[in-house]
């Protein structure tokens, strides 16, 4: 490998090793004069590996996706290739849900529509289509709100008339044609989503899941010409189902301001930022108190990832709160979530759609959780009061001394985990702002959730 003043054939630089792939080793780098991070391949070219990897790059170059990974570049020397591409930072499915515990119906039609997109993509090449075959949630990246399809090393062409190929497939989620000397055609990869949407759904409410019973059934028969002929198809039913389930309007900008210091603010706001993201939508956790989360509090973990001025973890995406110099455009349908921390004077306050108004227990902080509120109330923006950290007794009585509805936020020891408890409470949060009622799908959750006091 040609590494001239520390530079890999003159514009990479080496940044560390990411692991062995089934083809070879994988290393971060980044292009210099581009000052973008990039994955690249080192093959062995005496590997039993190589011939594939080699035919997988050339697949992925002719292909330009969203949800697949893009083939930057190609070097070699006398012992190995090496393959650029796009370097990948995120989850594989499977760790992806198992961390989320329960998704919410928003989140799971995102991923189907995200995962139909790219599998009409692949099977309307001409002159003839790709078959994927090996659908499994370990080939799955989630990255942010993009899923990435990974391993296309069982990928071909088939022709329009079928062909034999060697076979290849996972004994949970190929076809069963994928393991038998019948044609493979495209609606093997129509098994595997099914498959796959069977999968994903046991993540999903109980009461959601068998809504799709019907799509999974005929996806998945054994005999292909019983399956959906096409992708494009078994989407069309998926949009249906959606369309009768409804999906929430939501508001656009949330203030989460608390009573005292201490009492849980930033915890709370970035902890429905990413029950936000997790539902399906993009949320912004803009850090306005200067709270410490974007500059060491959990950076010091080296767990952020930062682009173009955003913070990245998982679910969590923030920026700070930059000042009237440096502009800042928000992506369109974002949801904006302030940490204003005990600022009960900030001016964006007034600017935006819900206050979420944070207290905690304590004799002591009574009195400036009344105060505080009484002046919130006066403001024409709906407000929402959450009791953190909280026995029920000490909810009790907030509730009394303010003569309102609160809401007891869970016990919490992350606010980057993502559990059925917190989704419950932001779906009701956002309910009273109006729209469809996702949460009344999850009503035995609910109850559970709010505290109603007067």
């Amino acid at each position: 490998m040609k590494n001239n003043n520390q530079l890999l054939f003159d514009k990479y630089k080496l940044i560390k090793s990411l692991g062995a792939g089934s083809s070879g080793d994988v290393f971060l780098v980044r292009h210099v004069s581009m000052d973008q991070d990039r994955a690249l391949k080192k093959i062995p070219k005496d590997s039993a590996f190589s011939s594939s990897a080699l035919s997988e790059a050339r697949l992925l170059k002719s292909l330009e996706h969203p949800s697949v990974p893009r083939i930057y570049d190609f070097e070699e020397d006398e012992s190995f290739y090496y393959i650029v591409e796009e370097y990948i930072d995120g989850e594989t499915l499977d760790l992806y849900l198992l961390h989320q515990q329960l998704i919410s119906p928003g989140l799971f039609f995102k991923i189907c529509e995200q995962l139909c997109d790219v599998f009409i993509y692949l099977h309307s090449q001409t002159p003839v289509p790709v078959i994927y075959r090996d659908l499994k949630p370990e080939h799955i990246i989630v990255c942010q709100d993009q899923i990435k399809l990974i391993d296309f090393g069982a990928s071909s062409y088939v022709s329009r008339t079928g062909n034999n190929f060697n076979h290849y497939g996972n004994t949970e989620f190929s076809a069963p044609e994928s393991f038998t000397e019948d044609t493979i055609t495209a609606v093997a990869d129509i098994y595997s989503l099914g498959q796959l949407l069977q999968y994903i759904l046991a993540f999903t409410p109980n009461n959601f899941s068998h809504k799709f019973q019907h799509i999974i059934q005929k996806a998945t028969s054994n005999d292909p010409a019983l399956r959906y002929p096409t992708v494009a198809e078994l989407y069309h039913d998926l949009k249906d189902i959606k369309k009768i389930n409804g999906q929430p309007h939501l508001i656009k900008k949330i203030a989460v301001l608390g009573s005292h210091r201490g009492c849980g603010t930033t915890h709370i706001a970035a902890s429905i930022t990413c029950e936000l993201n997790a539902l399906g939508y993009r949320a912004i956790f803009i850090d306005c108190a200067a709270s410490g989360i974007l500059r060491g509090d959990h950076d010091d973990l080296g767990i952020f990832s930062q682009k173009n001025g955003y913070f990245y973890y998982r679910n969590f995406q923030g920026i700070p709160d930059y000042n009237d110099g440096i502009q800042f455009d928000a992506p369109e349908n974002a949801i904006l979530i302030y940490d204003l921390g005990t600022d009960v004077c900030n001016e964006k306050i007034y600017d935006t759609d819900l206050i979420l108004y944070i207290c905690s227990g304590g004799f002591w902080h009574l009195n400036d959780i009344y105060h505080n509120h009484s002046f919130l109330q006066k403001m024409t923006t709906p407000l929402n009061v959450i009791c953190n950290m909280c026995s029920k007794k000490e909810a009790s009585d907030i509730a009394a001394l303010l003569d309102c509805n609160v809401y007891h936020f869970p016990f919490d020891s992350s606010f980057f985990k993502n559990t059925a408890q917190k989704e419950t409470l932001t779906l009701k949060l956002l309910d009273l702002k109006g729209g469809a009622s996702p949460s009344e799908r999850l009503k035995g959750y609910l109850r559970n959730s709010r505290l109603h006091h007067r």
